[in-house]
């Protein structure tokens, strides 16, 4: 009997061993199974039929589930097997987070692409055993599609993206974490394209909760978060289990999606590395309350113990199988009080006799609510600053024609663009100065 017993802890021991480190879909490797090699980690390819055949259990074997760019690929229908099976791997992913809104492979970016590899694999509990992460590029599959939810992450909570975007190339880090420390705000930036979708919602609170680490710098739009570096704008690369900026003064600030601050000295402390309460609930003052569970689940928890004895090839498991959550432990997104719910471009023209000459266009932020320190362009807003000047309107149209610039402000959002020249007529063909329209 003890040899046996033995032998059988020594079996486990050799398959945990020989177990591959990173699991791959074969439609989904991208660049990235083979920059996964050269890093060091084995990797195990499954087709579709072999993935269905899988178990919670076979999906935590591996330090990291990895769902490769398809080099720019918009075919969103081959993700349909990650969403019929959502409920077996979701549970297994207990680690590290990265998900991108870009094409990295398409692009040969593998800097990006090890440092986030190496981010996904690295989460650990606080044991020292490997928690499974995950890694999952959105490539192009929203690319033109204005907001959707992306089913395949639903178990993890609600993920809302928004394609149709304008090319946008100027990229800036809001986070940090030790397996990403190469990545540059240079390097992300300039692609030709570098943002293909962004985030305007994600689960956000508690250990479980997401925080962005790459955004379209500066962009004003639905989504558009302020951070604590001073930035502003859309996330588009967003993680479980790194540190946004701000995050470990031993300050707490609300206003950048902390939950607590205690300077982030020992992760399972009750506020995590990403200033997020472990409990999973915050009282709102900067501290949590306690957890109603003595085993979290996440990057600095406690990893639900893993079943030992079954193999990666056959997909067979034996022994005593963990107690994987059977539903999310997820909260669905918050949004922040003070948010960003569109955008207003303006067009600057100059008047002069009966020629009009389009001078400049700049964006100005809706926000949900009235903002001391910004202009109130937001319908939502229960007043807004009037000028003393009289005015007059015309198709909903504040305006005031006086002798120096000509502004459209109030209910500008409204006015479709082709009412332009028709506002200008209404001011008078022999008018000269600026008008601005808010289209």
């Amino acid at each position: 009997m003890k040899w046996t017993t033995t032998l059988a802890a020594l079996a486990a021991t050799i398959t945990s061993v020989l177990a591959e480190d990173l699991l791959f879909a074969s439609n989904l490797q991208g660049l990235e199974e083979g920059l996964a090699q050269k890093l060091g980690y084995t990797t195990k390819i499954v087709t579709e039929t072999e993935w269905k055949a899988m178990t919670t259990a076979d999906f935590a074997s591996y330090k990291a589930i990895i769902l490769g760019d398809d080099f720019g690929s918009s075919y969103k229908a081959q993700l349909q097997f990650l969403i019929d099976t959502k409920a077996v791997w979701g549970p297994a992913v207990t680690g590290n987070i990265i998900i991108h809104g870009a094409d990295q492979s398409n692009h040969g970016k593998d800097v990006l692409i090890n440092n986030s590899i190496k981010f996904a694999a690295s989460g650990k509990a606080s044991t020292g055993a490997f928690n499974t992460g995950l890694y999952f590029s959105l490539s192009q599959y929203y690319d033109t599609v204005p907001v959707a939810n992306v089913e395949a992450l639903s178990y993890f909570g609600t993920f809302e993206v928004r394609g149709d975007l304008s090319c946008y190339d100027k990229v800036h880090i809001v986070a940090s974490h030790p397996a990403i420390d190469t990545l540059t705000d240079t390097y992300l930036s300039n692609w030709g394209c570098s943002v293909h979708e962004a985030f305007s919602a994600y689960p956000s609170v508690g250990l479980n909760g997401f925080q962005a680490i790459a955004i379209a710098d500066g962009v004003v739009f639905p989504g558009t978060q302020n951070y604590g570096d001073g930035h502003s704008g859309l996330p588009y690369i967003i993680t479980r289990g790194a540190t946004p900026a701000g995050c470990g003064d031993g300050k707490w600030d609300a206003s950048i999606g902390e939950e607590c601050d205690d300077g982030n000295t020992v992760p399972g402390d009750g506020c995590s590395l990403s200033c997020k309460c472990e409990s999973g609930l915050p009282k709102g003052d900067g501290t949590c309350y306690p957890s109603n569970s003595t085993t979290p689940s996440g990057p600095s928890g406690t990893a639900p113990p893993k079943s030992t004895g079954y193999s990666n090839s056959t997909i067979t498991h034996g022994g005593t199988i963990p107690p994987y959550p059977t539903t999310p432990p997820y909260v669905t997104p918050a949004v922040p009080s003070v948010s960003v719910i569109g955008v207003e471009i303006v067009v600057s023209v100059t008047v002069s006799g009966t020629v009009t000459v389009p001078c400049s266009t700049y964006q100005v932020p809706i926000y949900n609510t009235q903002i001391a320190t910004a202009p109130c362009y937001s319908p939502f807003c229960s007043s807004c600053a009037v000028s003393s000047i009289a005015t007059s309107t015309y198709s909903g149209v504040e305006v005031s024609p006086t002798g120096g610039p000509v502004q459209f402000t109030g209910a500008a959002a409204r006015v479709a663009p082709g009412n332009m020249m028709a506002v200008l007529a209404a001011i008078g063909a022999g008018a000269v100065g600026a008008a601005a329209l808010v289209l």
